[in-house]
């Protein structure tokens, strides 16, 4: 598709009591327009043309199958990530152009008591959600591998045998794994109020001319992607308490600078 992202957004209505006869006053939805910019992405691969001859085939098939996955992953990443930053090769810190909503409600997130969260603070951020009045439509948790198998392992109660997390559900709703939120947090929202498209086509060219003095073909995909939060009140972060670590005293006969006293 092309042109922009745009999502009609609205206040609630309102009603009110009267009596018989009287004149009901005027109300007003509030209505406001959420629209965003694709951003362009893309992933170059140069092949020489012995890699590709002599493999018959095969390199070029990796080729094609990798580049719309690296995509899909660089796409993941934003829309996972709490981060509004990042690093680039040389180190630098930048502004991300596309991020996800657990990057805009990571300043009020949810701590939780341990490094895994108890049964009841999971549903303390379901119920985050669903009291701002957000009809869930498409919930889901987001959470690495590693705490989806903590869960995975924490007992509901003594006498069922029924564990936190199960099937990839955790009270019913489906759970999805990513390294992008980051260890130690857990995310819950529902996914009908992130607005996300592809613009245009994805485009690869394959050029085999501008290589030509290495003997090289250039494979380039390009893509344009933007995404929206429509309601932040439909996102919450939760984030594993952080770790502290108790500062030693040394002890014993060390050469450290303390004082002595005379006996």
């Amino acid at each position: 598709r092309g042109g922009t992202l745009r999502w009609p957004r609205h206040g609630k209505g309102q009603a009110h009591w009267v009596d018989e006869g009287e004149r009901l006053e005027d109300g007003a939805i509030d209505w406001s327009k959420l629209e965003c910019t694709p951003v362009r992405l893309g992933c170059a691969i140069p092949v020489t043309r012995e890699e590709l001859n002599d493999s018959e085939g095969i390199v070029e098939g990796v080729v094609r199958e990798e580049m719309p996955a690296a995509i899909v992953d660089c796409v993941n990443e934003a829309l996972f990530t709490t981060e509004k930053t990042y690093k680039d090769k040389a180190g630098q810190t930048k502004n991300r152009k596309i991020y996800g909503p657990f990057a805009k409600v990571a300043s009020s997130a949810i701590e939780f008591a341990g490094s895994v969260p108890t049964r009841k603070e999971l549903l303390k951020m379901k119920a985050q959600v669903t009291k701002a009045g957000i009809k869930l439509i498409a919930p889901c948790w987001v959470m690495t591998e590693d705490m989806k198998a903590e869960l995975e392992d924490v007992k509901v109660d003594q006498g069922s045998g029924r564990f936190l997390c199960e099937n990839d559900r955790i009270f019913g709703y489906p759970v999805f794994t990513t390294p992008a939120i980051g260890e130690g947090n857990v995310g819950f929202g529902d996914w009908y109020y992130q607005a996300a498209a592809f613009f245009d086509s994805m485009n690869l060219i394959v050029d085999p001319y501008t290589l030509a003095r290495k003997n090289a073909v250039d494979f380039v995909l390009n893509a344009r992607f933007a995404t929206v939060t429509l309601y932040e009140e439909a996102f919450v972060l939760g984030k594993a308490k952080a770790a502290t670590t108790t500062p030693t005293t040394p002890t014993g006969g060390g050469t450290g600078g303390g004082t002595q006293q005379d006996s």
